[in-house]
Formats: C-alpha cells, structure tokens, sequence
C-alpha cells in the first residue's frame, strides 16, 4: 500500500488517523518567514526545518499543533518587519513539541539589522536545519534581499544586501532555500543581486537591470532578484524586488521557499520588497529615497507541517506466503 501524505497549512489541533502507523512514519516543519523592514530594510530572516521519524502518537487523539504565521513586511515608515512564527507539533509550545521549526525574525527599517534566520539549536527534531539570515541595508536607501528557508537539503541560505556606494540604490537577491545558495549584492547602479539558486543549483530570480529594472522572480525555492536602476546617477525611479519561488520538496507545490528581492531606490522614492515564497521564506526589505517615502517590506511566508506515513497493517497485508 502506498504511503499517506498530509499537508497542515492552518488550524491548532489535528485528529491522528485512525489508520496511524507509529513504526512507519516522518514529520517535517518549516518555521514562518519574517517580514521585510520599511524604509531602506533589511531583509527578514527564512524559518528553519526540523524533521522526526517514527513519532508514536495514538490513533483518533486530538494534538496540539501550531503553524508558523508568515511575517509581515511593515508598511509604516521606519518600521520594522514582524517575526515569523514557530511551527510545532504535540506539545504546547515549541519547547514541549515532539518537533517544530524556529520562525525567523523580521528585518529593520532605516538601516536597521538583518533578521535573523529561525536557529535550528531551537528547533526540535531529529534532523534540523537553520533559515537563511535576511540581507543588510547597509548605509544606503535599497533594500536587502530575504533569507531562504532550511528544508529537507539543508539551511536555508543568506539574503544579499544593498548596493553600498551610488545613486540609483539597487536592491540584494532573496537566498535560495534548503541547502541553496545566498543571494547577491546589487551589483551596479543599474544592476540589481541575482536570487540564490536552490538545492538543485537551479531556480534564481534574474537582477533587475536598466532595461528591465524590477527584480525577477525566482522558482522552485529559489530567491527573488533584487530590483535594478536607471544606471544614471541622482536619478530614476523606485522598483520592486522579485518575488521568491515556492518550494517543491514535498509536493509539485509544497516545499521550502526562497527569500523576496529587495527593492532599489532612486530620486522619485521607495518601492516594496519581494514577498517571500512558501513554505517559509523571509520578505525583501523595502527602499526609501527619504524619510517621508519609505515602503513597505516584502512579506514573509507561512509554515507548514508535512506528514507521510504507511497506514498500519499495510506492510502485513503486502508480505504473506501462499501455502499449497
């Protein structure tokens, strides 16, 4: 008989199977995304993973479970983003669970510090993987890009930051998830950070440029690119870093999920940080030209629990002798 899978997006409690094998069975989480600061932000921090294997639990019992709340990117100036939320399974806190993943924590405003990925020293499980840290906004009014999720191939990887020198401020790539790799700094006046590629070294949002200048976004858990610029000094416009791709580890559409893109500066204002991508990504920061024209941060995403177990009896049902 095949294995069973189950997807945990929303609720607190969830109902065992009555069909529950505790011999046969695997449980991942991957922790919420931070948001993304306001206002030349730092990108927020990816949530970790953390994996348990052959958890025994009683068939038809109600458990406590708690799914990591995405994130948001603040759209108040000078504004910090708000931290992911843990998620955990059978216990009342992530403490107490039998597994869970840390959140990620939201990246600040003005220059602020970088949010910093979900710990896998906090998480509970087996095997455990941190987020990816989210990009700096170093001294500049661009935004950093968001850490990518830890996932089933290892952390989550780090956001790039803010272009550091020049007019227009171009924005970092969003890091590639579970096991990727980080995003890039914005690259010139013009020339955003490509995204981290994902596990598979595949999946990078494109930087935005001078000729397309919103960062592309990325797939698969790869990090949004970080949005672009005129290339001319002392002007341009304001544009938005890419959106971070969904993970696919567990399903054509559940898995870990790259950072967002942060946004680029120029003389007519902010623009938004990249949303993260599902599961767990943290949000690009948001760009400002001056204090009264911050933007919002990217989102973060949310987190998600993934079940897979081979129903009892099944194994017993598939292995019998013929006796003549």
């Amino acid at each position: 008989m095949a294995a069973t899978t189950i997807t945990l997006t929303t609720g607190t409690t969830w109902t065992v199977p009555t069909d529950w094998n505790s011999a046969s069975n695997t449980i991942e989480c991957i922790g919420g995304g931070g948001g993304g600061g306001n206002s030349q932000g730092a990108g927020g921090g990816g949530g970790a993973y953390a994996k348990t294997t052959n958890l025994t639990l009683t068939a038809g019992a109600s458990v406590i479970i708690a799914i990591g709340a995405a994130g948001t990117g603040s759209a108040t100036a000078s504004t910090s983003g708000t931290d992911g939320g843990d998620t955990y399974l059978n216990g009342a806190s992530l403490a107490a669970a039998s597994v869970g993943a840390k959140g990620g924590t939201g990246g600040g405003a003005n220059n602020g510090t970088a949010g910093s990925g979900g710990g896998s020293a906090t998480s509970v499980g087996t095997t455990k993987y941190s987020g990816g840290n989210g990009g700096a906004a170093t001294s500049t009014n661009g935004g950093g890009g968001g850490g990518g999720a830890g996932g089933p191939y290892g952390a989550g990887a780090v956001g790039g930051a803010a272009r550091t020198a020049g007019n227009p401020y171009t924005g970092g790539g969003g890091g590639g998830a579970s096991g990727g790799t980080a995003g890039a700094q914005g690259a010139s006046n013009s020339t955003g950070g490509v995204g981290g590629n994902n596990y598979l070294g595949a999946g990078a949002g494109v930087a935005g440029t001078s000729a397309a200048r919103p960062g592309g976004a990325g797939s698969n858990g790869g990090g949004g690119g970080g949005a672009g610029g005129s290339g001319s000094t002392g002007s341009g416009g304001a544009y938005a870093g890419g959106a971070g791709g969904a993970g696919t580890e567990f399903t054509a559409s559940a898995g870990a999920g790259g950072g967002g893109g942060g946004a680029s500066a120029g003389s007519s204002g902010g623009a938004k940080g990249g949303d993260a991508g599902n599961y767990g990504g943290g949000g690009g920061g948001g760009s400002q030209r001056s204090s009264s024209t911050g933007t919002a941060g990217g989102a973060g995403a949310q987190g998600v629990i993934y079940i897979t177990y081979t129903p009892s009896g099944a194994a017993a049902s598939n292995n019998f002798m013929l006796w003549f």
